[in-house]
């Protein structure tokens, strides 16, 4: 599809590849916002805010445009990476810690969960982004469930939920999403409360650079070799 008179809402826009997420309600209650409301300032510093404002506008007449989506976008992933590296650097869990943990880049964290845990990434600067979960161990008897959300700039979910459950016989979840450029990954996971737990990795892995980045790139790297061109 040309990028022609194309006007995209951020890097960054929600498309039909939501329907890679299994139907939730959206509504106030939904456990990711309570999170999102509860670790408000966690998610200020390190939510989706971060990505906002980049690649208002691009086509093929307007090199400005293009020019400007890829310098934003390398600002934001510089941003963006840091804090993964931040988070790749914690990715051993405790159960004492209190508040959502950071979810790096490509990397395991590991823990054991007792009750409840949440788990907040980055803004996704790809189009895609794998979740896998893996039960290691434990004694708990009683499953583990799992919450997948996508929260925008404003803590609101941009997506229906997904849903899973982790036990002894089902011991791995792993899902790519598409369709979430831009948006904060939130993953809540919950069993009764008990002195067993379920031990587990967790890790989210992002995709190339959304298209939209990848053809602005083209857009000015032409403009650039046209005017090389006419000054010669």
């Amino acid at each position: 599809m040309s990028i022609t008179n194309r006007v995209l809402t951020a890097v960054f826009t929600v498309t039909a590849g939501a329907t890679a997420l299994a139907p939730a309600s959206a509504s106030a209650n939904n456990p990711c916002q309570s999170e999102w409301v509860k670790f408000k300032n966690f998610f200020d510093q390190n939510g989706a805010k971060i990505g906002r404002g980049v690649c208002q506008l691009v086509n093929k007449s307007d090199t400005t445009a293009a020019k400007k989506c890829v310098d934003d976008f390398e600002a934001v992933k510089q941003k963006i990476d840091a804090k993964l590296a931040e988070y790749n650097t914690k990715a051993d869990d405790s159960q004492w810690k209190i508040g959502p943990r950071g979810l790096g880049e490509a990397t395991w964290a590991t823990g054991t969960l007792l009750a409840e845990r949440t788990f907040a990434g980055a803004p996704v600067l790809s189009d895609s982004y794998r979740l896998e979960l893996q039960r290691t161990g434990g004694k708990a008897t009683k499953p583990m469930r799992g919450t997948v959300c996508f929260l925008d700039s404003d803590g609101n979910m941009a997506l229906p939920a997904a849903t899973f459950t982790i036990d002894a016989g089902r011991p791995t979840y792993d899902n790519t999403f598409t369709g979430i450029a831009g948006l904060s990954p939130v993953i809540l996971l919950e069993k009764p409360i008990g002195l067993n737990g379920h031990q587990y990795q967790i890790r989210g892995t992002r995709g190339i650079e959304p298209s939209v980045v990848h053809e602005a790139r083209q857009v000015a790297a032409g403009a650039k070799a046209a005017k090389m061109r006419g000054g010669q």
